[in-house]
């Protein structure tokens, strides 16, 4: 949840934001990836994957960085709060697929 408080006050409570088909059809792809996993077992498999998200989210960070930076101080364009919107939005899904993966690999251990 850490990554998301970069991004309070960017949208108003119950704003949703459209992600891009494309983004939803990668996501897609990992949640059935990971529904495969789950199932066979494959904890090892289920632990890349969570690290191949948590890049993904560094790098959706490190995109927006200066748009953030504009954010902070009230600087942003409207294009910028365009585009943080769309990445917040991204992260908040990955954070579950991460949430969904931790509860997978606690699952196993108990």
């Amino acid at each position: 949840m850490e990554e998301l408080k970069k991004f309070e006050g960017l949208m108003v409570p119950g704003e949703k934001y459209v992600l891009p088909e494309i983004f939803m059809m990668e996501m897609l792809e990992v949640n059935s990836q990971l529904f495969t996993l789950e199932h066979v077992g494959d904890e090892g498999a289920v632990l890349l994957l969570g690290r191949r998200i948590a890049e993904w989210m560094d790098r959706l960070e490190d995109e927006v960085s200066p748009e953030l930076a504009a954010f902070s101080q009230g600087k942003a364009t409207p294009a910028q709060v365009v585009l943080l919107k769309e990445c917040y939005a991204k992260l908040k899904y990955l954070l579950r697929i991460q949430q969904r993966i931790s509860t997978f690999a606690t699952r196993d251990k108990a």
